[in-house]
């Protein structure tokens, strides 16, 4: 039996709905331990450093949360298989990417900023827009936890509370709103984060940015470095899609592409290209400049 394709949404989303055959898989897991894994990758942040460093010189208050967040809405863009969402017997394929950030809040269960429509969201935009949306997050957060104090009464019995939740829990616009459809955490002071409960097809953690030696064209180098790992829900993804993504993102930040976008963005004279061509010495001061160590104090704290 094939499946049925059903357009829906003006944003481009498609939702089919799974075979009988697809469903004794979704079935058994069900009836057996939550299908899961996850998957780490050791990232060179050199060029992330630059781009931190590009973006405070120009009085941006940069981060590696928003570098990686960056390269996380451009990764998804690039790799459509890599992104989706099974709820019940049906399969999302979002037509938009809307990236959840882990943000510290009142309580244990972090708030999550959904930033919709991420990949439309330059590094200096992206910037602004945190800037704005995380001390909302926060103060949604308080008010959502006093209304909740205030009406928690009016459904006691746990049942029928387990029962509402799973119902919202199928359905793909409750888990679009709540955490978007792809989830980041970063977390300061750790070397990695593995997130192990997530509402998305796949969810991203990651630890501090801190020195580490690495091979680089064979000799040991120390390096910026972060530890990126994908967590992922083998009912939408299997290894070979979430390892892809991951993938991607790595290359993403580990090479100059969003360093040449924000000085295309900013109208900064391009520093990618004074190291190619050092005789310009106004340019290859500011490459200089920009690969200055003290650039690695920027902070990777989750939503920052």
């Amino acid at each position: 039996m094939g499946a049925n394709v059903v357009q829906v949404t003006p944003q481009g989303d498609r939702i089919e709905t799974l075979t009988h055959g697809e469903r004794w898989f979704l079935d058994a897991f069900t009836v057996m331990q939550l299908p899961g894994g996850c998957m780490n990758r050791l990232c060179d942040m050199s060029q992330a450093v630059r781009v931190v460093s590009v973006l405070k010189q120009a009085g941006i208050a940069a981060t590696y949360t928003h570098v990686l967040l960056r390269a996380v809405a451009l990764a998804l863009l690039r790799c459509p298989d890599s992104h989706q969402l099974v709820c019940g017997y049906q399969r999302l394929h979002p037509g938009r990417v809307d990236i959840g950030l882990s943000v510290a809040g009142q309580t244990s269960y972090a708030p999550v900023l959904v930033i919709e429509h991420a990949p439309e969201k330059t590094l200096p935009k992206l910037v602004k827009f945190l800037q704005d949306a995380v001390p909302q997050t926060r103060d949604k957060e308080q008010r959502d936890l006093e209304g909740m104090k205030r009406n928690g009464w009016l459904i006691p019995i746990g049942f029928l509370r387990r029962a509402i939740l799973r119902l919202l829990g199928r359905m793909f616009w409750f888990r679009r709103k709540l955490v978007g459809t792809f989830q980041v955490t970063c977390v300061r002071q750790v070397d990695s984060v593995t997130p192990l409960t997530f509402y998305s097809g796949a969810a991203l953690g990651a630890g501090e940015v801190r020195e580490r030696v690495i091979a680089v064209q064979g000799r040991p180098e120390v390096r910026p470095t972060m530890i990126l790992t994908m967590s992922f829900d083998h009912r939408a993804l299997d290894g070979r899609l979430t390892s892809a993504l991951l993938e991607t993102i790595a290359t993403i930040l580990e090479s100059d592409e969003l360093q040449r976008e924000v000085e295309q963005e900013l109208g900064l004279p391009s520093i990618v290209a004074a190291e190619r061509d050092p005789s310009v010495p106004a340019l290859a001061n500011a490459a200089r400049s920009a690969s200055a160590p003290a650039a690695l104090t920027a902070s990777a704290g989750a939503g920052e």
